[in-house]
């Protein structure tokens, strides 16, 4: 929907927690730290089979032991970042997102928040979400409804954010 001073509305249903979730989920594992993490795990799984093969005891816990852990980090990541989209944007309310020459007004169920376009470092969007890195290289990732942003919308942050 459009809402009267140009932006964009939704009205939210049950599916959007899980889905915001999943994009979150889908780009944060796409991201080097995770990629090398994965990587790192996948190699002390191989050497830990390697070494189980060779007659060592206990090697095979080790690869089991990360596994168990990785996957723990991202059930846990998973549920954290699902209860605080959950928390933004409960069933029945309805977030709306506008775009103004330099900044990005956005409200949802905490609040109205204007954040200036020169506050992004990076603009993502993965599956239903778009996100929204504020800050330094550390610092925190604002998770949105796609639908709430057009696809020049999207663009235009991206651009704004690559100067």
């Amino acid at each position: 929907m459009t809402t009267p001073d140009g932006g964009r509305s939704l009205v939210v249903d049950e599916q959007l927690s899980p889905r915001l979730a999943r994009g979150f989920l889908r780009w944060q594992l796409t991201r080097p730290s995770w990629i090398v993490l994965l990587a790192v795990t996948a190699g002390i799984v191989a050497l830990s089979i390697a070494l189980t093969l060779t007659g060592s005891d206990g090697a095979a816990w080790l690869g089991l032991v990360m596994v168990i852990l990785l996957t723990a980090a991202v059930i846990a990541s998973w549920v954290a970042v699902r209860s605080s989209i959950h928390r933004a944007y409960p069933v029945g309310s309805e977030p709306t997102a506008a775009l103004t020459a330099d900044s990005l007004i956005a409200t949802s169920a905490l609040g109205t928040s204007e954040i200036r376009f020169t506050a992004f470092r990076r603009v993502d969007a993965a599956g239903d979400a778009v996100l929204l890195k504020v800050g330094s290289r550390l610092g925190p990732v604002a998770v949105m409804p796609r639908a709430l942003l057009s696809e020049a919308d999207i663009a235009h942050l991206r651009a704004v954010c690559s100067r």
